[in-house]
């Protein structure tokens, strides 16, 4: 189960580089939503119209919803610390005041504003929220105490583990690292597959030029006339150093072998019979899509240390990717783009 968060001035054009093209039209119909440019609008008048509902909601029916978000801790604890407004949305509309329902068989790659984390909520706190709903006495009966969700033992967390020694005045040898997880991925649309890279990018380099053509010699002008052409194409260059290690602690899972196939890959067409298909990918960092596009370029570069098998650890992957914008590009559109774009 996901919910994608959305704000007021959010365009359908921007709703469809998170969520695709493909899925699109499945979510709006789940939320109840037409196509129109001002998409984020529409969905913030139809929840706003449940204000004229008088009737709260009832303590039985938010143990219902609660029950049904056991699966994804970030959603559970979102619905259980909401307002009256939210348990009316998730009760009418299923959904938040301020995020979307996606369908269940559409599934987002995880980033910034998605929920649905996919851990469960530890039993010892559904236990508590439970009691804190069926609970009548108290200055708010019926009520999930906010400090249910303050107090956590150990958490698993972006790729690290934190946690707590029994031993206060134990010294620690080491701090482990953030790694981060699902925050930096490329989406491929030949397979449907989604590829994470365990670090952020080294470097990301690209220009935009623009081209003209010289118009024939006039008489009486002492400069030659330039006409404008055309605009790009923006090309984006990665690239990332990682070391074999980083995804289980064992070299041998795999794991970096599948990212650089999974990469090289798509520099390939697939053969259908007289039809060729070409990929079109989507790199995506802290949940935003900076490029969508071909890939025209895949650069593997390994280095020593050896490990235990024989195969080098540490590798420099490049990648180049030429965009195909999914929207019409001027000045206007360029100039407001936000700025990690």
């Amino acid at each position: 189960m996901q919910y994608l968060t959305i704000t007021r001035d959010m365009t359908l054009w921007q709703l469809i580089n998170i969520v695709g093209e493909q899925n699109i039209d499945a979510i709006l119909n789940a939320n109840g939503l037409e196509r129109a440019y001002n998409i984020g609008e529409q969905f913030y008048a139809r929840v706003e119209s449940l204000g004229q509902i008088e009737d709260p909601v009832s303590y039985q029916t938010k143990l219902d919803i609660l029950n049904k978000f056991v699966g994804d801790s970030d959603i559970y604890e979102k619905a259980a610390l909401g307002d009256d407004f939210a348990w009316m949305a998730l009760s009418v509309m299923d959904c938040f005041p301020d995020a979307i329902k996606i369908p269940e068989d559409v599934e987002l790659p995880s980033a910034v504003g998605i929920l649905g984390n996919g851990i469960p909520i530890d039993q010892n706190i559904h236990n508590k929220c439970r009691t804190s709903l069926l609970s009548p006495i108290g200055p708010y009966p019926h009520t999930i105490d906010s400090t249910i969700f303050s107090n956590y033992d150990a958490t698993y967390y972006g790729g690290a583990y934190v946690t707590d020694s029994d031993n206060p005045f134990e010294t620690q040898l080491y701090q482990e690292f953030k790694f981060p997880w699902k925050e930096v991925f490329l989406y491929s649309s030949m397979s449907d597959e989604i590829l994470y890279f365990p670090v952020y990018p080294k470097e990301i380099s690209y220009d935009v030029t623009a081209n003209y053509e010289e118009m024939p010699e006039m008489l009486y002008q002492y400069e030659p006339w330039k006409v404008y052409k055309s605009s790009g194409p923006r090309e984006i260059n990665f690239t990332f150093e990682f070391h074999r290690d980083m995804w289980t602690g064992d070299h041998r899972d795999g794991m970096a072998n599948n990212l650089i196939r999974g990469c090289q890959a798509n520099c390939y067409p697939h053969y259908d019979g007289a039809l060729v298909h070409t990929a079109l990918v989507s790199m995506y960092v802290h949940g935003q899509n900076l490029i969508t596009g071909i890939m025209t370029d895949c650069k593997v570069e390994w280095s020593g240390p050896i490990g235990l098998d024989g195969f080098y650890l540490c590798c420099t992957l490049s990648i180049s990717i030429t965009e195909i914008s999914p929207e019409p590009l001027n000045y206007t559109a360029v100039r407001y783009k936000r700025l990690i774009q």
